[in-house]
């Protein structure tokens, strides 16, 4: 299986002996200390041979510990863990992840929490609200209590309702840690059907109750409460409940500005200027998608990473007259901007910030750092590209 071919090749051997044999209570068989092809090698070898329920345990595993490997995990994980110096001093972000799994489960789930909510902050399953700052947030029994029992009557689901919180920090818009408190809410769903194998060849039914996750992130210091869950109704609902049972608040919260994306600035060739402070080196227009206004096709224009002229300049020289970037026959509905930033001491080339907008509202920049996402938006907002605008 592919993932435990990565699985096994970006951790150090030492952490994946100790995995195999605390949680599949098995020796791992290879020759060598260190991760070298032949060690590698051995080890997928064995790993592939393993009883098929040993597989799947591990294939889900890895699973887990990959998907904390990420820019977005590791954040989530020194969140969680704390900012410790023996933790980053660790060989890559896989041994980070799996140290966590193995050594720290409670950590590693809370830190799974974190991704989860800042994965999709500011996208389609986010919801922003305000509140005045300072408010107490109330979390004694009979609070909780309360709201856990207007959750269950909320969404017609299941009678179990789980609330967990956490202390978590989290840049605010200019960068600055702050600390917030992130709630997790975990409702049982209505039971779901599905089919299984039992011995050999005999099938029967079994019942499930899938869970639903929501998350709510609320900020004392600036009284702003972001929900994360899948449909928008949901997320007004758990607000209200959160705003009148933890926060003590006969009001409901005031609805904050939704993010728009627009184009047009690329398409006239607005100027794409920085501060010098923030290291950054150029940026480029890389791609522009558009369509025709009547919509039955789409031209895609993308510059060569070996081309020396700016987008606008091939077009212009190749198009001429027919143009679609200039023509008003054509309109944007995608663009990737290149943010290049100066070399590292030590470095012969910067680093890259890929930035992907598609229309009306999605953009990458939630996948990236906390520290990209915000040079990200400084910069989207200077050059109109992005916009606030009330729902």
């Amino acid at each position: 299986m592919p993932i435990i071919r990565q699985f096994v090749r970006h951790t150090s051997v030492d952490i994946l002996r100790e995995y195999f044999h605390q949680k599949l209570a098995l020796a791992a068989t290879m020759n060598g200390e260190n991760n070298t092809p032949e060690t590698v090698h051995e080890l997928i070898s064995w790993a592939e041979r393993l009883p098929p329920n040993h597989q799947i345990r591990l294939r889900v595993d890895a699973e887990r510990v990959q998907q904390m490997s990420d820019d977005i995990g590791q954040a989530a994980l020194l969140d969680a863990v704390g900012d410790a110096a023996w933790f980053k001093a660790m060989a890559s972000s896989w041994d980070r992840s799996l140290w966590t799994f193995l050594h720290e489960p409670e950590k590693f789930r809370q830190a799974e929490d974190i991704r989860y909510a800042d994965h999709y902050r500011h996208g389609r399953n986010w919801s922003g609200y305000q509140v005045e700052a300072a408010l107490v947030l109330h979390v004694d029994p009979v609070s909780l209590d309360d709201f856990k029992a207007r959750i269950k009557a909320l969404f017609g689901l299941g009678e179990k309702v789980k609330v967990e919180l956490f202390d978590r920090t989290m840049p605010d818009e200019e960068g600055q840690d702050i600390e917030v408190v992130q709630v997790m809410v975990y409702q049982e769903g209505l039971p779901d059907a599905y089919l299984e194998f039992e011995e050999e060849d005999s099938i029967v039914s079994r019942i499930r109750r899938p869970v639903s996750e929501h998350a709510i992130i609320y900020s004392p210091t600036t009284g702003s409460i972001e929900v994360v869950a899948a449909k928008r109704e949901r997320r007004d609902a758990i607000v209200l409940a959160f705003s009148e049972h933890l926060l003590k608040r006969t009001a409901g919260a005031a609805k904050a500005p939704l993010r728009r994306y627009r184009l047009e600035p690329l398409v006239e060739n607005a100027p794409l200027d920085w501060d010098l402070e923030d290291g950054i080196e150029s940026v480029e227009i890389v791609m522009l998608k558009l369509t025709d206004i009547d919509q039955q096709g789409r031209v895609t224009l993308e510059k060569s990473a070996k081309g020396d002229l700016v987008l606008h300049e091939y077009c212009h020289g190749h198009f001429d007259e027919y143009n679609p970037v200039t023509s008003t026959a054509f309109i944007p509905v995608q663009a990737t901007l290149s943010i290049r930033f100066q070399p590292e001491q030590g470095s012969r080339r910067g680093k890259v910030l890929p930035v992907k907008i598609s229309l009306p509202n999605g953009c990458d920049l939630r996948s990236r750092t906390e520290h990209e996402r915000l040079i990200g938006e400084k910069y989207l907002r200077r050059w109109g590209l992005l916009e606030e605008v009330a729902e």
